[in-house]
């Protein structure tokens, strides 16, 4: 791993930014970070802009408006091929997600050879702090992923996760049509339909630190919508006997 790009899009982090670029740059590892700010209008992208006086390997886009989480992880995918780098992890900044955690990515990078590694709250060692409601649609949805895509992971909707060259490779050459907190669903499915060697890996999932989720409400039924819609997908691809995405 000579070059590592940690890839995180913001909006409204403002209460947050500044300790998780802090514990991202205390990892031993070498990495880059890539912030992409959607302008948010609480001084994100301002706090970056102070943080890359003294941080050379930080990296911010800002862009003019929200533009969505989909758009800013092709965004991030984009920027991993063009720059060469080694691998790409993607992950919140709000520290739901640890950072901390990103070592364990890149050993089982190492041990097993994936192509794509996704951080999963829900196999052996993985923990998710949601409880209630949150937490029932969260384990309806990822089973409910499991079922109708055909696919034998655990965890489909988180955005810690790990890309390799090859995968990166692979994603910039397919397009992809959803901006909104589903393209997790479809990157996904897009990679392990493309015949990439995926795993997973556990993760501590936490509530946010500061400020307030950026998941519209409407979102369950985007992601339902979305698996229909990959369903029938799926269903091309086994017709035709291939395990290789081909998009026109």
């Amino acid at each position: 791993m000579k070059k590592i790009l940690v890839c995180t899009p913001t909006y409204n982090e403002a209460k947050n930014i500044e300790k998780f670029c802090s514990r991202i740059f205390k990892i031993k590892y070498k990495i880059d970070l890539l912030v992409i700010d959607d302008n948010s209008p609480d001084g994100t992208g301002l706090i970056i802009k102070k943080l890359k006086k003294k941080k050379k390997n930080l990296i911010l886009i800002q862009r003019d408006g929200k533009l969505g989480i989909g758009s800013a992880l092709r965004m991030g995918i984009k920027y991993a091929k063009t720059k060469n780098y080694s691998a790409l992890i993607t992950l919140d900044a709000d520290l739901s997600h640890q950072p901390e955690e990103i070592p364990k990515f890149l050993l089982k990078l190492k041990k097993n050879n994936y192509d794509f590694i996704i951080g999963s709250r829900y196999i052996k060692g993985g923990k998710s702090d949601y409880s209630g409601f949150r937490d029932l649609v969260s384990k309806l949805g990822n089973k409910l992923c499991r079922i109708i895509l055909d696919m034998p992971f655990n965890e489909f909707t988180t955005s810690y996760r790990l890309y390799n060259r090859k995968c990166i490779k692979t994603l910039n050459q397919l397009s992809f049509e959803s901006n909104d907190y589903s393209s997790l669903i479809e990157l996904f499915f897009y990679i392990y339909y493309s015949g990439l060697k995926c795993g997973e890996v556990p993760i501590h999932f936490k509530d946010r630190f500061g400020g307030e989720s950026k998941i519209p409400k409407l979102q369950i039924i985007y992601g339902f919508i979305k698996l229909i819609q990959l369903f029938f997908k799926k269903k091309v691809i086994k017709n035709k006997n291939k395990k290789k995405w081909v998009l026109n």
